[in-house]
Order: structure tokens, then C-alpha cells, then sequence
């Protein structure tokens, strides 16, 4: 953490990738051995959850947008490395305020049964659940984003309105995609946004840092972090694959 200059603020356009979402596999579908009847009398909104549940639990990463399953492609380890540094810088906090980082609970979306997974939610220590997959957005205290080519679009795009409608006071996203690398904080959401109201800002306020400048995150964390310390530091060596004999 750093106690150097402000921030740089303001939005910037960026070049919007398509997302490639994976294909369900055909036996997370339905669980074969239960009885037909059973899957009948479920709610649409249980069905959904249950498919996410299975799919989850199946190592894929499934979330509910407008009331469909969409399944996000596999992290890569530029994405898990940057959610572990920012873990470590946050980590003081956490310890002194005794918060939760949880990396695989869900925030609700209202009103649908909607459902996203956060690559980092920091919450307090008696989080207000909606039901065992899902939390209150309101409830939070950050929720954290790291673009990849294959969520590009969603996490630009389509989680700050889900998010703001959920109620999340601050949403962090780091994008190491565009040059030079930038994390963005929105913060404020707007009250009355509906499904699909793009028209709108979700967030009132959004400030921007680029790679080496000083972002602030509000209270109640109250601190400034050094966006460097996002990326490049101490890669891991990957060494080749060994061939077969």
C-alpha cells in the first residue's frame, strides 16, 4: 500500500471481445437417476440453481443472467495471480476487521432468480445471505472482477448493471487486457435500474488508475493501493512439459 498521489479519474472506452461461453456437458443437465416427476415439480428458479450447483461442483463456473445458465471459460494463472496479490494487499484489513474473502459464493440479482459468482467478494463477518449459493449484494463490502479475453464483455458491460441493481456498494475491476493495464472503481449504484438498462450509468461515480498510479478504495476500507503491485510481480517460472518416451 502507498500514500502517494491521487487518482485518475474518468471512464475509457475499450474494445468490447466476444465472449466464448463453454457448452453445458449433456449429463449436468439432469441428474439421470432421479425421477422425472421430481425435476417437474421444481420451481424454474430451483432448477436453475440446481443445474449451477452441479456444474460448479463439476469444476465449471456457472452463473444465471436473465433467467439463463451461462457457463465462464477456466481462469488462467495471469487471473489467479492477480487475485492473490490483491488478497495479500487487502489482507491486514481483513485480519483487523475480521472480513470474509470468498471467492465462489454468488451475489442475487433481482428480481430474477439471477445469480453471479465475483472473482472476489470481501464481506463482513455476518454477511446477510440470501440462500446458501447466493449473498444480498447490499450486504457486501467489494466485489472484484478480473478481465479475461473470454468475460470481457460481461465484465464491462453487463456486471456493472447487475451488481448496481444487487445493491453492491463498490465494484473493483482490474483489466491487465488493455495497454496500458488500468483498474476502474465504481462506486454510488443508482437506485432504480432495471433489467437491461444500458442506457444508463449503473454506478454514479467511476475513477480509473492506470499501472503506477495510486487507486483509493473508500471506506470502510480507507486506503490507497499501487496499481503496479497488481501485475508482473515475482511470475512464477513455468518450466516446459518433459517430453514422453
Amino acid at each position: 500500500m502507498a500514500l502517494t498521489k491521487p487518482t485518475k479519474r474518468g471512464g475509457h472506452d475499450h474494445p468490447v471481445p466476444q465472449r466464448q461461453d463453454d457448452l453445458v456437458p449433456d449429463g449436468l443437465v439432469a441428474d439421470e437417476h432421479e425421477p422425472p416427476e421430481a425435476v417437474q415439480s421444481e420451481s424454474l428458479e430451483d432448477q436453475l440453481l440446481r443445474l449451477c450447483l452441479a456444474l460448479n461442483e463439476a469444476g465449471y463456473r456457472a452463473e444465471i443472467h436473465n433467467g439463463q445458465v451461462v457457463v465462464s471459460p477456466a481462469a488462467n494463472m495471469q487471473h489467479e495471480l492477480i487475485l492473490d496479490r490483491l488478497s495479500n494487499l487487502l489482507y491486514a484489513l481483513k485480519l483487523a476487521n475480521r472480513w470474509r474473502f470468498f471467492y465462489n459464493w454468488g451475489v442475487h440479482i433481482p428480481p430474477q432468480p439471477d445469480l453471479r459468482l465475483p472473482d472476489l467478494m470481501v464481506i463482513p463477518e455476518h454477511a446477510e445471505a440470501f440462500d446458501e449459493m447466493r449473498a444480498h449484494g447490499r450486504g457486501l463490502l467489494l466485489v472484484v472482477e478480473v478481465c479475461s479475453p473470454g468475460t470481457y464483455k460481461v465484465d464491462w458491460r453487463e456486471k456493472p448493471l447487475d451488481y448496481a441493481r444487487a445493491g453492491v456498494p463498490l465494484y473493483l475491476i482490474v483489466d491487465p487486457l488493455t495497454s496500458p493495464r488500468r483498474v476502474t472503481l465504481m462506486s454510488d449504484p443508482l437506485p432504480d435500474l432495471e433489467p437491461l438498462d444500458y442506457r444508463r450509468q449503473a454506478y454514479r461515480r467511476i475513477v480509473t488508475a492506470e499501472e503506477g498510479e495510486i487507486l483509493e478504495l473508500p471506506e470502510p476500507f480507507g486506503v490507497k493501493i499501487e496499481t503496479s503491485a497488481l501485475f508482473d510481480q515475482d511470475e512464477p517460472v513455468v518450466s516446459p512439459r518433459e517430453p514422453a518416451e
